[in-house]
């Protein structure tokens, strides 16, 4: 094989080799080769099946989902490199997968090959995952492959490497692949088997590698989730340009609101290129992040990201190791509604297999109702009774209630941290209100903010050491890194729990992070950002295993903790403190990227941002119908008219809930903060046997009627049966027949939703 000058091989299917000339403009008259796989067909292997599977003689691994191939393989150096992800590969021919050395001084081979874990190091000019110090100054690894590979259940492969600098530290590459839903989970342990201390100064937990753009005008871009307190997930979309590096990220303590540990990488469809082909990930880390993707000018790109490289460190004395947080991604050839169906499949998947709240799709999110709006700190025994009355007969399921029930709790400057019933509030304790709750056919739920304190508290009269300073809003935030703050925490919180026979904790967090140190402790300081997430994460676990049937929701002063890490160890997330509906649709179309319907909580509400505006309560409940359903509104001034109404929504819920919280949720009508009209979601029975289609309008500035909407993923030789609500609960204003076939190609007409502000629809589609 004979390479010319001014070309570059790339191999993007092992089974053929394609030449890209590259026009070099007078740079130089000499090769530019970046990097070379030759592939050398000997023999033909038989169609893969799904799982991971070795190469019967060369070191390269085939991870088979169902639509999808991951390819990783060691190169002559012994650099552990992807050779391909995408399409599902049915057949491949043998692959001798090396590295030539024919590269010059601008571009040297670490800086291009596409490693599994760039590390710093080496004549590496990109963007790395790992750093090392080592007692003699020396800041450098150079990671090659060990020749050991371990595969357990035919879906984990361990891949050890060693550092080629002869220092005695092994990191384990880990990979797990979800069959089903075409996604590889990824991260690594790193262990010091030298006779001395190191430090570790970066630990992103992956390198992901793009293949090229599929031509030199194709475009790619970038979609993410930004926002802030009160407009979380606003979905984004950047192009990327080569040579400009995209960074998100929160340097906050947790995932905070102003951006979410997402990312949908997708090629911006042409004339000469319709491709729907998507590749995206998250984080499953509840601390500081950082998600980085550089594209090159040949087309390729690389993302990046795990914990935030900023002021992170973590040392690791003799025969210690550290193992990274996962980072999931996947591949889709389905354009995004393929990549919003898969992401929240696979987190369910996880929550239902670490969960044994949530191992039973039959056993559903309880409606709940919440009684901070009707009462905020002014809260007492007999009106919480009251509101425990009148919630029952409206058909919930789980009474919540929220802040002040503890310690001099009676504004937020006081109080936070002393998890002691409040007994000029509830002279007997909190016993007899859960009784009573639970008299009443309903769940008993209480709100906690465990991971803060107020200055004005006797936990911290008592304990100043145990908190990272700098007040905000009289509030500090508990350094859950100490063992003995961990303690504190769950022996109170597990001690009320049973005392008072609690099935829920709204978990809430209101602060970020600052002087996050160690005080007294003998260790890297800046082991505090990691140790305080694995201690919040400690208390939970221990929590669950203690109180196996309790229920956790992540709070975050709304959406700032809804990353898909939480959502492996608790049931279900608040999405925002933003409750007013036409909001709440654009914050659940960006969470709805990474979220199950299921986990994803509204409520309807009396919202302060409307009190100008008359939202019907029909709008309300609609927009709270598209995933678990809460009621927060000042239940107690009803009239007689609200109450009947809000008693049928809620049955009609209940009705359709089994689709809406195990289906896959996608949108027909995508909502838009241009234009501001409509919004139209559908969600779907995995067996297509059933589908809920939400119709929303919240602005009719003119007179014209909508279009059709065309659904999607029904079967299409089947009749539905269509029932249609309004403004009225108690009657479908429609009901008729159609075929998959005609309500896919011609759709429905939501005829209620015309010229009129804050209209809404549920549709409800049967297979007969």
């Amino acid at each position: 094989m004979i390479v010319k000058p001014g070309f570059m091989i790339v191999c993007h299917q092992f089974n053929e080799i394609q030449f890209m000339e590259e026009e070099m403009h007078g740079i130089t008259d000499k090769p530019i080769i970046l990097w070379l796989i030759a592939a050398t067909a000997v023999s033909t292997i038989s169609a893969l099946k799904t799982g991971i599977h070795k190469h019967k003689s060369l070191d390269t691994w085939f991870l088979v989902t169902e639509q999808s191939t991951y390819v990783i393989g060691a190169t002559a150096e012994g650099y552990i490199a992807n050779l391909h992800w995408g399409n599902r590969l049915e057949k491949l021919d043998d692959l001798n997968a090396t590295m030539t050395d024919t590269f010059f001084v601008q571009n040297p081979p670490p800086t291009y090959v596409t490693e599994e874990l760039p590390v710093f190091g080496g004549l590496r000019f990109r963007d790395n995952v790992l750093m090392v110090e080592f007692p003699d100054g020396v800041r450098e690894l150079n990671l090659l492959y060990s020749g050991k590979a371990n595969i357990t259940d035919n879906y984990l492969l361990d891949l050890d490497l060693r550092d080629g600098n002869r220092t005695d530290v092994l990191v384990t590459l880990h990979y797990e692949i979800d069959i089903e839903n075409d996604i590889i989970r990824r991260s690594y342990t790193i262990r010091n088997g030298m006779d001395k201390r190191i430090n570790v100064s970066k630990a992103f937990s992956a390198a992901w590698h793009l293949p090229t753009t599929l031509g030199s005008d194709e475009k790619r871009e970038i979609m993410t989730l930004a926002g802030e307190w009160g407009s979380e997930a606003m979905v984004q979309s950047t192009e990327l340009r080569p040579g400009v590096t995209h960074v998100i990220q929160s340097q906050r303590g947790f995932p905070s609101h102003v951006s979410y540990p997402y990312f949908a990488i997708r090629q911006v469809p042409s004339d000469v290129n319709p491709s729907t082909e998507v590749y995206f990930g998250a984080l499953a880390w509840s601390g500081s992040w950082e998600i980085t993707a550089h594209t090159s000018l040949f087309g390729t790109t690389r993302v990046v990201g795990g914990m935030h490289h900023q002021d992170f460190g973590w040392s690791l004395d003799p025969n210690e190791s550290f193992t990274t947080p996962v980072f999931a991604a996947g591949f889709t050839n389905k354009g995004m509604p393929g990549a919003r169906k898969l992401l929240p499949r696979h987190v369910r998947k996880y929550q239902k297999k670490n969960l044994a709240t949530q191992k039973d799709d039959s056993v559903y999110h309880p409606v709940l109702y919440n009684s901070w709006e009707a009462m905020t700190f002014d809260i007492s025994v007999d009106k919480q009774l009251e509101l425990a009355e009148m919630a029952a007969p409206l058909g919930i399921e789980l009474f919540v209630v929220d802040d002040g029930w503890f310690g001099a709790r009676d504004n937020d400057s006081a109080g936070l941290g002393d998890w002691y019933v409040n007994k000029k509030k509830f002279p007997h304790g909190m016993k007899p209100l859960a009784d009573r709750v639970h008299e009443l056919g309903m769940k008993f739920g209480i709100w906690y903010e465990p991971e803060g304190v107020n200055p004005n508290s006797d936990l911290y009269r008592e304990h100043p050491d145990w908190v990272f300073y700098y007040d905000a809003r009289n509030q500090l935030v508990l350094n859950l890194a100490l063992p003995e703050v961990q303690e504190y925490l769950f022996n109170s919180m597990s001690s009320f729990i049973t005392d008072n026979d609690v099935d829920y904790i709204k978990w809430d967090m209101n602060r970020p992070w600052g002087e996050v140190s160690m005080h007294n402790y003998d260790r890297n300081p800046r082991e505090a950002w990691t140790l305080s997430v694995r201690g919040f994460y400690n208390i939970i676990d221990k929590l669950k295993e203690a109180h196996p049937k309790l229920w956790i929701e992540s709070c975050a002063s709304g959406g700032g903790r809804m990353d898909i890490g939480i959502l492996e160890k608790t049931d279900q997330v608040w999405t925002s403190d933003n409750t007013r509906p036409d909001a709440r649709i654009m914050i659940q179309y960006g969470a709805s990227l990474f979220l199950p319907p299921r986990a994803q909580y509204s409520w309807v509400t009396d919202s302060p941002w409307d009190a100008n505006t008359n939202i019907p309560l029909s709008f309300r409940f609609h927009v709270s119908f598209m995933g678990g359903l809460g009621i927060g509104s000042k239940i107690n001034e009803f009239t007689k008219e609200q109450t009947e109404e809000a008693t049928a929504w809620v049955s009609l819920y209940k009705q359709i809930r089994p689709v809406i919280q195990n289906g896959d949720l996608d949108w027909l009508v995508q909502p838009s903060r241009l234009s501001e009209l409509v919004a139209v979601s559908q969600t779907t029975s995995r067996d297509q046997s059933e589908a809920v289609v939400l119709g929303y309008r919240h602005n009719s500035p003119f007179s014209t009627p909508l279009n059709w909407v065309r659904l999607r993923n029904l079967d299409k030789s089947a009749t539905y049966t269509i029932k249609v609500w309004g403004s009225d609960p108690h009657e479908a204003e429609e009901e008729y027949e159609s075929t998959g076939a005609l309500l896919m190609h011609r759709g429905i007409m939501l005829n209620s939703l015309n010229s009129a502000m804050f209209k809404s629809v549920v549709v409800w589609l049967q297979r007969k």
